[in-house]
Protein backbone atom coordinates (compact mmCIF):
# COMPACT_ATOMS: atom_id res chain seq x y z
CA UNK A 1 0.00 0.00 0.00
CA UNK A 2 3.31 2.27 0.00
CA UNK A 3 2.55 3.74 -3.46
CA UNK A 4 -1.13 4.54 -2.77
CA UNK A 5 -0.61 6.00 0.21
CA UNK A 6 2.07 8.62 -0.44
CA UNK A 7 -0.14 9.31 -3.51
CA UNK A 8 -3.43 9.94 -0.93
CA UNK A 9 -0.65 11.51 2.17
CA UNK A 10 0.67 14.47 -1.44
CA UNK A 11 -3.28 15.06 -2.30
CA UNK A 12 -4.11 15.51 1.28
CA UNK A 13 -0.67 18.02 1.89
CA UNK A 14 -1.48 19.89 -1.82
CA UNK A 15 -5.26 20.36 -0.94
CA UNK A 16 -6.01 20.12 2.31
CA UNK A 17 -8.68 17.35 4.18
CA UNK A 18 -11.55 16.95 2.05
CA UNK A 19 -13.55 14.52 -0.76
CA UNK A 20 -11.45 15.83 -3.40
CA UNK A 21 -8.08 15.18 -1.86
CA UNK A 22 -9.55 11.72 -0.81
CA UNK A 23 -10.87 10.27 -4.30
CA UNK A 24 -8.79 12.46 -6.80
CA UNK A 25 -6.13 9.60 -7.32
CA UNK A 26 -9.17 6.60 -7.90
CA UNK A 27 -10.86 9.15 -10.61
CA UNK A 28 -7.88 9.42 -12.20
CA UNK A 29 -6.86 5.42 -11.93
CA UNK A 30 -10.56 5.24 -13.78
CA UNK A 31 -9.55 7.63 -16.37
CA UNK A 32 -5.90 5.78 -17.36
CA UNK A 33 -7.82 2.41 -16.94
CA UNK A 34 -10.38 3.58 -19.55
CA UNK A 35 -7.37 5.82 -21.40
CA UNK A 36 -5.40 2.11 -21.54
CA UNK A 37 -8.22 -0.33 -22.54
CA UNK A 38 -9.01 2.34 -25.12
CA UNK A 39 -5.35 2.04 -26.24
CA UNK A 40 -5.92 -2.18 -26.14
CA UNK A 41 -8.58 -2.51 -28.23
CA UNK A 42 -7.11 -0.43 -30.99
CA UNK A 43 -4.00 -2.48 -31.45
CA UNK A 44 -6.46 -5.23 -32.54
CA UNK A 45 -8.64 -3.36 -34.60
CA UNK A 46 -11.14 -2.54 -32.95
CA UNK A 47 -13.26 0.46 -31.49
CA UNK A 48 -10.93 2.30 -29.00
CA UNK A 49 -13.45 5.07 -27.75
CA UNK A 50 -16.46 2.19 -27.68
CA UNK A 51 -14.10 0.14 -25.39
CA UNK A 52 -12.87 3.51 -23.22
CA UNK A 53 -16.62 4.63 -22.97
CA UNK A 54 -17.89 0.86 -21.80
CA UNK A 55 -15.06 0.97 -19.22
CA UNK A 56 -15.77 4.67 -17.98
CA UNK A 57 -19.68 3.49 -17.87
CA UNK A 58 -19.05 0.54 -15.90
CA UNK A 59 -20.81 0.61 -12.83
CA UNK A 60 -18.10 -0.88 -10.74
CA UNK A 61 -15.33 1.56 -12.14
CA UNK A 62 -17.87 4.53 -11.64
CA UNK A 63 -18.61 3.23 -7.85
CA UNK A 64 -15.07 2.53 -6.88
CA UNK A 65 -13.63 6.07 -8.62
CA UNK A 66 -15.57 7.54 -5.45
CA UNK A 67 -13.98 5.42 -3.03
CA UNK A 68 -10.53 6.05 -1.48
CA UNK A 69 -9.22 2.38 -1.91
CA UNK A 70 -6.63 0.58 -3.87
CA UNK A 71 -8.84 -1.78 -6.49
CA UNK A 72 -8.97 1.05 -9.05
CA UNK A 73 -5.72 2.24 -8.92
CA UNK A 74 -4.36 -1.61 -9.33
CA UNK A 75 -6.51 -2.51 -12.05
CA UNK A 76 -4.95 0.81 -14.06
CA UNK A 77 -1.68 -0.25 -13.17
CA UNK A 78 -2.07 -3.45 -14.82
CA UNK A 79 -3.83 -2.31 -17.89
CA UNK A 80 -0.40 0.00 -18.02
CA UNK A 81 1.93 -2.57 -17.30
CA UNK A 82 0.16 -5.09 -19.76
CA UNK A 83 -0.33 -3.03 -22.80
CA UNK A 84 3.44 -1.82 -22.75
CA UNK A 85 3.71 -5.60 -22.86
CA UNK A 86 2.19 -5.88 -25.29
CA UNK A 87 3.99 -3.19 -27.16
CA UNK A 88 6.98 -4.69 -26.36
CA UNK A 89 5.99 -8.09 -27.98
CA UNK A 90 5.01 -5.89 -31.11
CA UNK A 91 7.98 -4.13 -31.60
CA UNK A 92 11.06 -5.19 -29.07
CA UNK A 93 11.16 -1.58 -27.85
CA UNK A 94 13.48 -1.88 -24.64
CA UNK A 95 11.78 1.66 -23.16
CA UNK A 96 8.23 -0.64 -23.22
CA UNK A 97 9.86 -3.31 -21.45
CA UNK A 98 10.95 -0.73 -18.53
CA UNK A 99 7.31 0.84 -18.51
CA UNK A 100 5.72 -2.55 -17.73
CA UNK A 101 8.34 -2.79 -14.82
CA UNK A 102 7.67 0.22 -13.68
CA UNK A 103 3.93 -0.21 -14.09
CA UNK A 104 3.83 -2.94 -12.21
CA UNK A 105 5.89 -2.42 -9.45
CA UNK A 106 3.92 0.44 -9.33
CA UNK A 107 0.79 -1.81 -8.82
CA UNK A 108 2.44 -4.60 -6.66
CA UNK A 109 3.49 -1.59 -4.16
CA UNK A 110 -0.33 -0.80 -4.08
CA UNK A 111 -2.04 -3.71 -3.25
CA UNK A 112 0.85 -6.67 -3.05
CA UNK A 113 1.47 -9.55 -5.00
CA UNK A 114 -2.45 -9.90 -5.93
CA UNK A 115 -1.53 -7.45 -8.73
CA UNK A 116 1.33 -10.08 -9.95
CA UNK A 117 -1.12 -12.20 -10.60
CA UNK A 118 -3.30 -10.18 -12.86
CA UNK A 119 -0.31 -9.43 -14.79
CA UNK A 120 0.21 -13.14 -15.07
CA UNK A 121 -3.09 -13.94 -16.23
CA UNK A 122 -2.87 -12.10 -19.14
CA UNK A 123 0.59 -13.23 -19.67
CA UNK A 124 -0.50 -16.57 -19.08
CA UNK A 125 -3.46 -16.22 -21.36
CA UNK A 126 -1.40 -14.79 -24.46
CA UNK A 127 1.15 -17.87 -24.10
CA UNK A 128 -2.00 -20.34 -24.72
CA UNK A 129 -3.70 -18.72 -27.76
CA UNK A 130 -1.89 -16.46 -29.57
CA UNK A 131 1.58 -18.05 -29.84
CA UNK A 132 3.63 -15.16 -32.05
CA UNK A 133 7.21 -14.93 -31.60
CA UNK A 134 8.53 -11.82 -29.37
CA UNK A 135 9.80 -8.68 -31.80
CA UNK A 136 12.36 -8.06 -28.47
CA UNK A 137 14.97 -9.84 -27.00
CA UNK A 138 14.40 -12.12 -24.09
CA UNK A 139 17.58 -9.85 -22.02
CA UNK A 140 14.91 -7.34 -21.97
CA UNK A 141 12.93 -9.73 -19.92
CA UNK A 142 16.09 -9.58 -17.18
CA UNK A 143 16.39 -5.81 -17.47
CA UNK A 144 12.65 -5.28 -16.86
CA UNK A 145 12.77 -7.80 -13.93
CA UNK A 146 15.49 -6.17 -12.89
CA UNK A 147 13.91 -2.60 -12.33
CA UNK A 148 10.61 -4.57 -11.23
CA UNK A 149 12.96 -5.90 -8.07
CA UNK A 150 14.69 -2.56 -7.68
CA UNK A 151 11.53 -0.27 -7.00
CA UNK A 152 9.03 -3.42 -5.17
CA UNK A 153 11.26 -5.41 -3.26
CA UNK A 154 13.20 -2.52 -0.77
CA UNK A 155 9.89 -1.67 0.83
CA UNK A 156 8.55 -4.90 2.02
CA UNK A 157 12.06 -6.06 2.87
CA UNK A 158 12.51 -3.01 5.20
CA UNK A 159 9.31 -3.12 6.75
CA UNK A 160 9.96 -6.74 7.97
CA UNK A 161 13.30 -6.05 9.28
CA UNK A 162 11.48 -3.13 10.89
CA UNK A 163 8.36 -4.29 11.76
CA UNK A 164 9.35 -8.07 12.95
CA UNK A 165 5.30 -8.79 12.73
CA UNK A 166 4.61 -7.79 9.49
CA UNK A 167 4.13 -11.25 8.29
CA UNK A 168 2.20 -12.24 11.04
CA UNK A 169 -0.57 -9.21 10.12
CA UNK A 170 0.08 -10.34 6.57
CA UNK A 171 -0.81 -14.26 7.49
CA UNK A 172 -4.06 -13.13 9.51
CA UNK A 173 -4.72 -11.33 6.30
CA UNK A 174 -4.73 -14.90 4.35
CA UNK A 175 -6.98 -16.39 6.99
CA UNK A 176 -9.20 -13.44 6.43
CA UNK A 177 -9.49 -14.45 2.83
CA UNK A 178 -10.64 -18.40 3.75
CA UNK A 179 -8.93 -20.17 1.30
CA UNK A 180 -9.87 -23.54 0.81
CA UNK A 181 -12.28 -25.74 -1.51
CA UNK A 182 -15.38 -23.80 -2.56
CA UNK A 183 -19.25 -24.46 -1.81
CA UNK A 184 -21.34 -25.10 -4.85
CA UNK A 185 -22.74 -21.63 -5.06
CA UNK A 186 -19.55 -19.55 -4.42
CA UNK A 187 -18.37 -19.83 -8.44
CA UNK A 188 -22.24 -18.77 -9.92
CA UNK A 189 -21.71 -16.00 -7.35
CA UNK A 190 -18.43 -14.58 -8.46
CA UNK A 191 -19.40 -14.56 -12.32
CA UNK A 192 -22.47 -12.54 -11.55
CA UNK A 193 -20.38 -9.76 -9.41
CA UNK A 194 -17.92 -10.41 -12.15
CA UNK A 195 -20.65 -8.93 -14.86
CA UNK A 196 -22.22 -6.63 -12.15
CA UNK A 197 -18.70 -4.93 -12.41
CA UNK A 198 -19.75 -4.55 -16.23
CA UNK A 199 -23.92 -2.94 -15.89
CA UNK A 200 -25.43 -1.71 -17.98
CA UNK A 201 -23.51 -3.94 -20.47
CA UNK A 202 -23.31 -6.95 -18.85
CA UNK A 203 -25.31 -8.50 -21.31
CA UNK A 204 -23.11 -7.74 -24.37
CA UNK A 205 -20.05 -9.15 -22.56
CA UNK A 206 -21.96 -11.92 -22.10
CA UNK A 207 -22.88 -12.01 -25.58
CA UNK A 208 -19.08 -11.10 -26.25
CA UNK A 209 -17.83 -14.31 -24.26
CA UNK A 210 -19.89 -16.78 -25.86
CA UNK A 211 -18.66 -15.31 -28.96
CA UNK A 212 -15.34 -15.85 -28.39
CA UNK A 213 -15.68 -19.38 -27.02
CA UNK A 214 -16.80 -20.02 -30.78
CA UNK A 215 -14.16 -17.65 -32.19
CA UNK A 216 -11.04 -19.21 -33.61
CA UNK A 217 -7.76 -17.47 -32.29
CA UNK A 218 -6.31 -15.27 -34.85
CA UNK A 219 -3.45 -12.47 -34.70
CA UNK A 220 -6.15 -9.61 -35.34
CA UNK A 221 -8.94 -10.75 -33.59
CA UNK A 222 -7.80 -11.95 -29.99
CA UNK A 223 -11.35 -13.42 -28.78
CA UNK A 224 -9.87 -16.71 -27.11
CA UNK A 225 -6.82 -14.84 -25.67
CA UNK A 226 -9.39 -12.24 -23.76
CA UNK A 227 -11.60 -15.14 -22.54
CA UNK A 228 -9.14 -16.79 -21.34
CA UNK A 229 -7.44 -14.05 -19.79
CA UNK A 230 -11.07 -13.42 -17.84
CA UNK A 231 -10.87 -16.95 -16.91
CA UNK A 232 -7.48 -16.94 -15.43
CA UNK A 233 -7.82 -14.07 -13.52
CA UNK A 234 -10.61 -15.30 -11.74
CA UNK A 235 -9.89 -18.33 -11.26
CA UNK A 236 -8.42 -17.80 -7.25
CA UNK A 237 -10.99 -16.33 -6.18
CA UNK A 238 -13.50 -18.70 -6.66
CA UNK A 239 -10.94 -20.64 -3.74
CA UNK A 240 -11.31 -17.50 -1.56
CA UNK A 241 -13.60 -15.60 -0.25
CA UNK A 242 -13.44 -12.12 -1.81
CA UNK A 243 -15.69 -8.42 -2.77
CA UNK A 244 -16.23 -8.02 -6.24
CA UNK A 245 -14.50 -4.44 -6.39
CA UNK A 246 -11.21 -7.21 -6.25
CA UNK A 247 -11.78 -7.85 -10.06
CA UNK A 248 -12.08 -4.49 -11.42
CA UNK A 249 -8.53 -5.36 -12.93
CA UNK A 250 -10.88 -7.97 -15.37
CA UNK A 251 -12.65 -4.96 -16.36
CA UNK A 252 -10.48 -4.12 -19.43
CA UNK A 253 -10.57 -7.61 -21.11
CA UNK A 254 -14.44 -7.61 -20.46
CA UNK A 255 -14.72 -4.27 -21.90
CA UNK A 256 -12.90 -5.31 -25.20
CA UNK A 257 -14.73 -8.22 -25.46
CA UNK A 258 -18.27 -6.07 -25.91
CA UNK A 259 -16.40 -3.66 -27.63
CA UNK A 260 -15.66 -6.45 -30.68
CA UNK A 261 -19.09 -7.77 -30.21
CA UNK A 262 -20.83 -4.48 -30.78
CA UNK A 263 -18.94 -3.88 -33.39
CA UNK A 264 -19.16 -6.78 -35.56
CA UNK A 265 -22.60 -8.23 -34.44
CA UNK A 266 -25.71 -7.48 -37.12
CA UNK A 267 -27.45 -3.80 -36.31
CA UNK A 268 -30.27 -5.69 -35.03
CA UNK A 269 -28.32 -7.08 -32.28
CA UNK A 270 -26.59 -3.47 -31.90
CA UNK A 271 -30.03 -2.43 -31.46
CA UNK A 272 -31.23 -4.43 -28.82
CA UNK A 273 -27.98 -4.55 -26.74
CA UNK A 274 -28.06 -0.58 -26.48
CA UNK A 275 -31.70 -0.50 -25.89
CA UNK A 276 -31.45 -2.85 -23.07
CA UNK A 277 -28.06 -1.30 -21.63
CA UNK A 278 -29.99 2.02 -21.69
CA UNK A 279 -33.03 -0.13 -19.86
CA UNK A 280 -30.77 -1.27 -17.17
CA UNK A 281 -29.35 2.20 -16.50
CA UNK A 282 -32.73 3.77 -16.73
CA UNK A 283 -34.04 2.17 -13.81
CA UNK A 284 -31.80 3.78 -11.08
CA UNK A 285 -31.22 7.20 -12.99
CA UNK A 286 -34.97 7.74 -12.91
CA UNK A 287 -35.42 6.32 -9.40
CA UNK A 288 -32.61 8.55 -7.73
CA UNK A 289 -32.99 11.38 -9.91
CA UNK A 290 -37.10 11.41 -8.95
CA UNK A 291 -36.15 10.72 -5.61
CA UNK A 292 -34.02 13.88 -5.36
CA UNK A 293 -36.83 15.92 -7.32
CA UNK A 294 -39.48 14.83 -5.14
CA UNK A 295 -37.63 15.62 -1.75
CA UNK A 296 -35.63 18.71 -3.28
CA UNK A 297 -32.01 17.68 -2.59
CA UNK A 298 -31.11 18.81 -5.88
CA UNK A 299 -32.84 19.97 -9.50
CA UNK A 300 -30.83 20.76 -12.58
CA UNK A 301 -28.47 17.44 -12.27
CA UNK A 302 -32.02 15.04 -11.78
CA UNK A 303 -33.52 16.93 -14.79
CA UNK A 304 -30.33 16.73 -16.77
CA UNK A 305 -30.37 13.35 -16.20
CA UNK A 306 -33.88 12.42 -17.18
CA UNK A 307 -33.52 14.43 -20.47
CA UNK A 308 -29.93 12.62 -21.27
CA UNK A 309 -31.89 9.35 -20.31
CA UNK A 310 -34.37 9.81 -23.20
CA UNK A 311 -31.92 11.16 -25.24
CA UNK A 312 -29.80 7.78 -25.13
CA UNK A 313 -33.23 5.75 -25.65
CA UNK A 314 -33.46 7.31 -28.92
CA UNK A 315 -30.13 6.94 -30.01
CA UNK A 316 -30.38 3.51 -29.06
CA UNK A 317 -33.45 2.76 -30.75
CA UNK A 318 -32.55 4.41 -34.54
CA UNK A 319 -32.93 1.62 -37.45
CA UNK A 320 -29.13 1.57 -37.38
CA UNK A 321 -27.91 2.92 -33.51
CA UNK A 322 -24.50 4.31 -33.08
CA UNK A 323 -22.99 1.97 -30.17
CA UNK A 324 -19.90 4.32 -29.35
CA UNK A 325 -22.68 7.41 -28.75
CA UNK A 326 -24.97 5.31 -26.92
CA UNK A 327 -21.98 3.98 -24.59
CA UNK A 328 -21.29 7.66 -24.67
CA UNK A 329 -24.39 8.87 -23.48
CA UNK A 330 -24.52 5.78 -20.90
CA UNK A 331 -21.14 6.98 -18.97
CA UNK A 332 -22.08 10.38 -18.90
CA UNK A 333 -25.51 9.59 -17.06
CA UNK A 334 -23.52 6.98 -14.74
CA UNK A 335 -20.82 9.92 -13.59
CA UNK A 336 -24.11 12.60 -13.43
CA UNK A 337 -25.93 9.78 -11.39
CA UNK A 338 -22.94 8.84 -9.16
CA UNK A 339 -21.16 12.25 -8.99
CA UNK A 340 -23.71 14.75 -8.73
CA UNK A 341 -27.54 12.96 -8.22
CA UNK A 342 -26.32 10.86 -5.05
CA UNK A 343 -24.32 12.90 -3.61
CA UNK A 344 -27.25 15.78 -2.99
CA UNK A 345 -29.09 13.06 -0.89
CA UNK A 346 -26.32 13.81 1.79
CA UNK A 347 -25.00 10.23 2.33
CA UNK A 348 -22.59 10.82 5.54
CA UNK A 349 -23.36 14.57 5.99
CA UNK A 350 -22.35 15.99 9.30
CA UNK A 351 -24.21 18.91 10.64
CA UNK A 352 -22.43 22.61 11.01
CA UNK A 353 -22.97 22.88 14.96
CA UNK A 354 -20.48 20.29 15.94
CA UNK A 355 -18.44 21.15 18.81
CA UNK A 356 -16.07 23.98 18.41
CA UNK A 357 -13.40 22.11 20.15
CA UNK A 358 -13.79 18.53 17.95
CA UNK A 359 -10.89 18.65 15.95
CA UNK A 360 -8.21 19.34 19.00
CA UNK A 361 -10.05 16.82 21.11
CA UNK A 362 -9.76 13.07 21.38
CA UNK A 363 -12.88 11.02 19.17
CA UNK A 364 -13.82 7.96 18.12
CA UNK A 365 -16.89 5.84 16.79
CA UNK A 366 -18.98 3.41 18.12
CA UNK A 367 -19.24 -0.69 16.71
CA UNK A 368 -19.06 0.97 13.08
CA UNK A 369 -17.08 3.27 10.82
CA UNK A 370 -19.88 5.87 11.01
CA UNK A 371 -20.15 8.88 10.53
CA UNK A 372 -17.98 7.90 7.67
CA UNK A 373 -17.29 11.74 7.01
CA UNK A 374 -15.70 12.43 10.46
CA UNK A 375 -12.20 12.04 10.12
CA UNK A 376 -12.42 14.60 6.84
CA UNK A 377 -14.19 16.89 8.78
CA UNK A 378 -11.44 17.13 11.68
CA UNK A 379 -8.70 16.27 9.73
CA UNK A 380 -6.81 13.49 11.28
CA UNK A 381 -7.98 9.36 11.27
CA UNK A 382 -11.22 8.42 13.84
CA UNK A 383 -10.17 5.16 15.78
CA UNK A 384 -13.45 2.78 15.93
CA UNK A 385 -14.26 1.82 19.93
CA UNK A 386 -14.99 -2.08 20.19
CA UNK A 387 -18.39 -2.29 20.77
CA UNK A 388 -18.51 -5.84 22.66
CA UNK A 389 -20.38 -5.84 25.29
CA UNK A 390 -17.27 -7.72 27.66
CA UNK A 391 -15.28 -5.08 28.70
CA UNK A 392 -17.32 -1.70 27.63
CA UNK A 393 -17.44 -0.28 30.60
CA UNK A 394 -13.68 -0.07 31.28
CA UNK A 395 -13.00 0.77 27.56
CA UNK A 396 -15.27 3.38 28.13
CA UNK A 397 -14.04 4.73 31.35
CA UNK A 398 -10.56 4.86 29.63
CA UNK A 399 -11.91 7.01 26.80
CA UNK A 400 -11.95 11.00 27.03
CA UNK A 401 -13.18 12.62 24.40
CA UNK A 402 -16.11 12.30 21.96
CA UNK A 403 -18.02 9.22 21.16
CA UNK A 404 -20.28 9.21 18.21
CA UNK A 405 -23.05 6.36 18.13
CA UNK A 406 -25.86 5.18 16.35
CA UNK A 407 -29.09 6.12 18.42
CA UNK A 408 -29.68 2.38 17.95
CA UNK A 409 -26.97 1.91 20.69
CA UNK A 410 -27.71 4.07 23.03
CA UNK A 411 -29.18 1.81 25.59
CA UNK A 412 -26.08 -0.47 25.44
CA UNK A 413 -23.44 2.30 25.81
CA UNK A 414 -25.53 4.39 28.81
CA UNK A 415 -25.92 1.37 30.50
CA UNK A 416 -22.56 -0.18 30.19
CA UNK A 417 -21.34 3.29 31.57
CA UNK A 418 -24.22 2.85 34.36
CA UNK A 419 -22.49 -0.07 35.57
CA UNK A 420 -18.76 1.38 35.29
CA UNK A 421 -20.29 4.09 37.66
CA UNK A 422 -19.66 6.42 34.49
CA UNK A 423 -22.34 9.15 34.00
CA UNK A 424 -22.85 10.59 30.88
CA UNK A 425 -25.35 11.95 28.46
CA UNK A 426 -25.43 12.94 24.44
CA UNK A 427 -24.57 15.85 23.97
CA UNK A 428 -26.13 16.49 20.95
CA UNK A 429 -27.74 14.21 17.97
CA UNK A 430 -28.26 14.83 14.12
CA UNK A 431 -30.06 12.31 11.33
CA UNK A 432 -27.57 11.89 8.36
CA UNK A 433 -28.14 9.05 5.95
CA UNK A 434 -25.08 6.46 5.57
CA UNK A 435 -23.95 3.87 3.07
CA UNK A 436 -24.28 0.16 4.72
CA UNK A 437 -21.02 -1.41 2.51
CA UNK A 438 -23.62 -1.16 -0.26
CA UNK A 439 -24.14 2.12 -2.32
CA UNK A 440 -27.72 1.39 -2.26
CA UNK A 441 -28.61 0.69 1.48
CA UNK A 442 -27.91 4.33 2.98
CA UNK A 443 -31.42 4.77 5.07
CA UNK A 444 -32.09 3.53 8.46
CA UNK A 445 -31.97 0.35 9.08
CA UNK A 446 -35.64 -2.28 9.68
CA UNK A 447 -37.28 0.90 8.34
CA UNK A 448 -41.14 -0.48 7.21
CA UNK A 449 -43.77 1.11 4.16
CA UNK A 450 -45.20 3.31 7.14
CA UNK A 451 -41.76 5.35 7.50
CA UNK A 452 -41.50 5.41 3.69
CA UNK A 453 -45.05 6.57 2.67
CA UNK A 454 -44.79 9.12 6.04
CA UNK A 455 -41.49 10.07 4.31
CA UNK A 456 -43.12 10.71 1.21
CA UNK A 457 -46.45 12.25 2.52
CA UNK A 458 -44.24 15.15 4.10
CA UNK A 459 -41.23 15.33 1.79
CA UNK A 460 -39.18 15.07 4.36
CA UNK A 461 -36.37 12.60 4.66
CA UNK A 462 -35.66 12.61 8.45
CA UNK A 463 -38.24 9.97 9.17
CA UNK A 464 -35.85 7.61 6.16
CA UNK A 465 -32.19 8.91 8.10
CA UNK A 466 -30.73 6.98 11.00
CA UNK A 467 -30.31 9.14 13.79
CA UNK A 468 -26.53 9.57 15.19
CA UNK A 469 -25.40 10.79 19.48
CA UNK A 470 -22.48 12.08 20.70
CA UNK A 471 -21.15 12.17 23.96
CA UNK A 472 -18.11 13.95 25.66
CA UNK A 473 -16.72 11.54 27.87
CA UNK A 474 -14.39 13.94 30.80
Amino acid sequence: TLFRSWLMRLSFLAFGSNLFAARIWTVFAGALLAVYTAKIARRYRGSGYLAGFLVVGAAGVAIDARRAMFDLPVAALCTIAIHHGLVWHAHGRLRAAIWAAVALAAAVMTKGPVALWFYAAALLAALGTRRAAAAGPWWHWLLGAGTFLLLALPWPVWVQFAHPEFWQVMRTQAAHREFGLPPLHRAPQLLAALLGLMVPWSVAVAAGAIAAARTPSQPRAPHRWLLLWVALGLAPFVFMKAFERYLLALVCPMAILAAHWLDGCSVRWQRWHAATATALLALPVALFSLFALWFGTAYAAPLLALAGLWMTWRIARRPRPDVARTAAMAAILVNVLLGAIYPSLGINRLPDDLPADLPDTPAETFARAQPGMLSIAIGRSVQQMDGRAEGLGERLAAFHGYLFALDEDRERIEGAAREAGITIEPIGSFHSFYSRKAWLKFFRRGIGKDAWLDALRSRSLEPLQPRFVYYRLP
